[in-house]
Parts: C-alpha cells; structure tokens; sequence
C-alpha cells in the first residue's frame, strides 16, 4: 500500500448528523430543529398532554380531517393540485344524509342517497379537469355551486333528527376503547396505502403525477385518472360528512366553516395535512402514510394550543404557518438535492 492511500483509507467516516446534513440544507435542518425545540416545548409544558385520554382526543380529532386527507392526497399525488371543493362537498353530504335520517329512510339508505352526491361531485370536476381545466378554477367554480346547493336545500337552517337512532355506532360508538371513527381513520388509511403501493393504479397516479408525457406514452391518459382521484377524494369527503353529522344527530352547511368555532377551515386544514405530510404539490411524490402522519401532527399542536388557553384566531394562525413552514423546507431540499444532481 502507498504512504499516499493510507492515510486517505483511514479518515473517519462521517457520523449519521454529518450525513444528514450533507444530503440537506443546512438551513432545512436548522429550521426543522427550531420548530421541534419549540414543539417539544410546548408538549412538556401543556397541562395534561401527556396523558392516555388526550392521546385518544388527538387521534380521535385527527380522525375527520385525516380522512378526507387521505382523498385529497390522491389528487395531489396525480398531479392535479388539490381539490379545493372538499368542504363545500361535505356541507351537500352532510344535508342529504341528516335529510335522509330525518325522513325515517335509515342509515344504509341515507349512506347510500349521500354517496350519489358525491359520486356526482368527484365525476363532473374529474372530467372538467381531465379535459383541461385548471383544478383551481374547476374547483373553486364546483365549490360555489356545492355551497349554494346544500344551503339552498336546507334553507340555512340546522337540519336535526332524534336518538337514537342507525348512526349512533359510527358518530359515539368505540372499539377496543377506541371511537369507531378513529377505527375507521386507521382502516381507511392502510387500505389507501395499499392501493397506492400495490395495485396498477396507485403505479399509474404515480407515473402521471410525475411525468403526465410518460403517462400518455403508456397509455395512462389524465383524463380517467383526473375522475377517478377526484371521486375518490369527494367519497371520503361525504364519509366525513356522515360521520361528522352521526356524532351531533343534525346538520348545517357551515359544519366545516372557521365561524363555525373550528381551528379553521377544514378545506384549508386539510390542504396543510397534506402539505405537512411532506407530499409534492406537483405530483408524483408522497403518499397517503404521510398524510396521516401530517393530521395527527397537526391535531397534536392543536391540542396542544388548547391546552395552553389558546382560542381560534392564533390556532388558525398556526395552520397557516405550518403551510408556508412546510412549503419552504420542501422547496429548500429539493433545491439542495437538485444541486448534488
């Protein structure tokens, strides 16, 4: 061995943290060490954070937004952005099914009834877009004529029907100590995982959302898979919906509006549920295993504010900073590992 390879052969090999930091931005890291400091902070002094009954709330709260999440992650995935509809589509569901319920048809026939309006919902802006419609203007448009139905069809008012009644396992009833909504949370979130990571179509979502020319020369055109991740995200969206009304026994289009007394708007809380996840914006990159994870991030530090006395307006705040905060982390490792390319 050469005097000049040996000592190069026995420099030490860099630690996990020098690894990290080589393969990121440094100031990605530093960001996302400050927002832990400050997030472990804020766990350690809540009043009763840690406690089993409040981890049961957090996962229990992270429930409906995780859900409808999970559909949006779908879009977001194949490349068409975000379906900014989800709460107007949920204010329709959430009429149709009380209306149902309040008619004496009964929860599988309200279930069902509820679920034609989504299917109608997700199919219509699914073909918009597959056709070319930009999905902002698509579905800011559809938000609109979603809205003013459901407000139009219960006049404004809090649509109401009595316990008990067929709902009643889904919106208070639990399994194994466990609300069924968050049983029906984490089912929802592996069955969507493994239809990403198993199937032909969660490969095709993947494909068009990274390289819609690859996709059209495979034969994958945006069109059907604009419809399909459509309908699968107003689907979850109507899911939301009925259990969301399950729980209160009424419904009222303003459900899943920031006046309603929420830490925001849930089209705005989903769309940071997704970002937070760590899911491209553009496609292809993601999963809904992250989205999950990103909803009960974010019902975590809701609670947390809570705890600590906080009332709507700096919790709705925190959402929004959480999507710039994960915006600009995202766009800072891409760029550094565009740069090592």
């Amino acid at each position: 061995m050469s005097p000049i390879s040996e000592p190069i052969n026995q420099l030490p090999k860099p630690s996990i943290l020098e690894k990290l930091i080589q393969r990121h931005s440094k100031l990605a890291i530093t960001l996302l060490a400050i927002f832990i400091v400050v997030f472990v902070y804020g766990m350690v002094t809540a009043p009763n954070f840690l406690t089993l009954f409040n981890f049961k709330t957090i996962i229990r709260d992270a429930a409906l937004v995780g859900i409808m999440a999970i559909g949006l992650t779908f879009v977001t995935l194949s490349g068409n952005f975000f379906l900014l509809s989800m709460k107007e589509t949920a204010a329709l569901c959430i009429i149709a099914f009380a209306t149902g319920m309040a008619s004496g048809w009964g929860f599988e026939l309200s279930f069902l009834f509820t679920m034609v309006f989504a299917l109608i919902a997700g199919i219509s802006q699914g073909a918009l877009i597959g056709i070319g419609g930009n999905p902002i203007v698509v579905t800011l448009g559809a938000a609109g004529v979603l809205y003013g139905l459901g407000a139009y069809w219960s006049d404004n008012l809090v649509v109401s029907y009595r316990r008990p009644h067929g709902a009643e396992w889904l919106g208070t009833g639990s399994f194994l100590g466990l609300p069924n909504i968050t049983v029906a949370f984490i089912l929802i979130a592996i069955s969507a995982e493994l239809l990403l990571r198993k199937t032909s179509f969660g490969r095709q979502v993947y494909l068009i959302g990274a390289n819609r020319a690859a996709g059209r020369a495979t034969g994958h055109e945006n069109f059907w898979m604009a419809i399909k991740v459509c309908t699968i995200a107003s689907v979850c969206s109507a899911f939301v919906a009925i259990a969301f009304s399950a729980q209160v026994s009424s419904a009222q289009v303003n459900y899943f509006s920031s006046e309603f007394g929420s830490s925001g708007d849930m089209t705005i809380m989903v769309i940071a549920t997704v970002m937070v996840g760590g899911n491209s914006i553009m496609g292809g990159f993601g999963s809904t295993l992250r989205s999950s994870l990103g909803a009960v991030f974010i019902s975590t530090v809701d609670n947390m504010m809570v705890l600590h006395g906080f009332n709507s307006g700096p919790r709705v705040f925190a959402v929004g900073l959480m999507i710039v905060f994960s915006i600009i982390v995202f766009a800072i490792l891409r760029r550094g590992s565009r740069s090592e390319e």
